[in-house]
């Protein structure tokens, strides 16, 4: 094979391991973050391995090493949310929606007032989400707000909100959105669309 042609090879393995590490850490997910870096670790220390740049392998086998140590304990672990329900006039829930008024008028463009629960996610000490429903019949809800703070969109704030709803006894929630980016959530957790709602039975 012509060596200009290996030479490009050699450099485009380099390139693929650094542009994966690099997307990592644009990763809103702690679990995806780790599983891509290791993978860009792992072609980036083949790399350094191919020119005998033997401490740069090194320093990527450390890495390896360490995501994977890590990706063991968030496999262990449980969930790091958790969830509060909130009274209606908690003064909190007036603090987050100010905070983050200009991205919730984004996707719930309409005034939410008529909800009769609330629903707190935290991750550690950190809000995650708020949910704001009203009970249409026993045991199903219909979503007023359902939002998750940019941090945190993985959808993982969404899975962890649902399994407590359905634990709680929630059998069914609904919503009415319209907003593009919202509705392309609300398929990826398996919400129906049933004329102008999206219905999902938990």
């Amino acid at each position: 094979m012509n060596e200009n042609i290996i030479k490009t090879i050699i450099e485009l393995i380099g390139y693929t391991g650094s542009i994966l590490v690099v997307v990592s850490m644009l990763m809103t997910s702690v679990s995806k973050l780790r599983v891509v870096n290791t993978l860009g670790s792992i072609i980036f220390a083949i790399y350094a391995l191919i020119i005998k740049s033997y401490p740069t392998a090194g320093l990527q086998v450390a890495l390896i090493v360490i995501n994977a140590v890590k990706l063991y304990k968030l496999s262990k672990n449980k969930s790091p949310y958790t969830i509060t329900e909130l009274k209606k006039d908690d003064s909190y829930i007036q603090f987050f929606t100010d905070f983050y008024k200009k991205d919730i008028s984004h996707y719930f463009p309409n005034a939410v007032d008529n909800f009769g629960k609330a629903y707190i996610i935290r991750c550690g000490n950190t809000p995650a989400g708020l949910l704001l429903a009203h009970e249409e019949t026993a045991g199903a809800l219909e979503i007023d707000l359902d939002y998750t703070t940019p941090s945190y969109r993985d959808c993982s704030v969404g899975k962890f909100l649902y399994q407590q709803l359905a634990k709680s006894g929630v059998k069914q929630l609904s919503i009415k959105n319209n907003i593009p980016e919202h509705t392309l959530y609300l398929k990826r957790m398996g919400f129906i669309s049933q004329g102008e709602r999206f219905v999902k039975a938990l």
